[in-house]
C-alpha cells in the first residue's frame, strides 16, 4: 500500500498546500484509525515527516481533550 501510494503521489498533499515541494516519506491515515478511519486506500495521504509529526499532535491534544 505505501509503495503504491508513493509511486502515485511522491509529494506531501500538506506542503503542496502551501506552496511547497516536499517528498513523502510517510503514509498517513486522514482519519487516524485510533478514531475509526479505515485501513485502505480511502483514509490515506503522502506526507513528509515534518507535516506527520505536526498532524500528529494535533491528534495527540485531541485525544487528550476527549480524556
Amino acid at each position: 500500500m505505501r509503495n503504491r501510494l508513493f509511486n502515485e503521489q511522491p509529494l506531501c498533499v500538506l506542503c503542496m498546500k502551501e506552496g511547497r515541494t516536499t517528498v513523502a516519506t510517510i503514509r498517513d491515515h486522514i482519519i487516524p484509525l485510533a478514531e475509526g478511519g479505515p485501513d485502505d486506500e480511502t483514509n490515506e495521504q503522502p506526507l513528509c515527516q515534518a507535516c506527520s509529526d505536526a498532524k500528529t499532535a494535533v491528534e495527540a491534544q485531541r485525544g487528550r481533550e476527549r480524556i
